[in-house]
């Protein structure tokens, strides 16, 4: 396999990956907001369990982020744009996705009283902005490695 060929794979998983954050931030938030606040509430929790169970997600999530280890060992760090895009859509996992945003869910469906409607309604917002910061850094990194494969001309 080519340098420029594991590069593509590992940009076009995590592509993939960036889409579907996209989608739960943006289609998905948005049919979200129609919900009154108990049914969004009773909602998140089959999203959530079921989010965690798609093999897609779990295979787009991870995979490219598996690959960096034999790429890095490989190719080593000196394409410093795609070294970037690494580090980003590991350091979004690492210290958003997993320690503030998948928590979010489980704390909007096990612990807010769901006769507080305006707690969900406000967590509801609190949770499409983290979604749709999440996917923004994304597509950062994916921006970073496409610089990385392609350049800037």
């Amino acid at each position: 396999m080519t340098r420029s060929y594991f590069e593509l794979l590992i940009l076009l998983l995590n592509l993939a990956s960036a889409d579907a954050l996209a989608v739960i931030a943006g289609v998905l938030h948005k049919a979200m907001l129609t919900l009154d606040e108990r049914t969004f509430r009773n909602f998140l929790k089959p999203l959530h369990k079921g989010a965690q169970r798609s093999p897609y997600l779990i295979i787009t999530a991870t995979l490219h982020v598996v690959l960096f280890i034999p790429y890095f060992i490989i190719y080593g760090f000196d394409n410093l744009w795609f070294t970037a895009g690494a580090i980003v859509a590991v350091a979004a996992s690492t210290f958003i996705s997993k320690p503030v945003i998948l928590p979010t869910y489980q704390m909007i469906y096990d612990k807010l009283d769901p006769a507080d409607t305006a707690a969900i309604s406000t967590w509801r917002d609190i949770l499409g902005r983290r979604n749709k910061f999440r996917a923004a850094i994304q597509f950062v990194s994916v921006a970073l490695m496409t610089i990385g494969l392609y350049g800037i001309s």
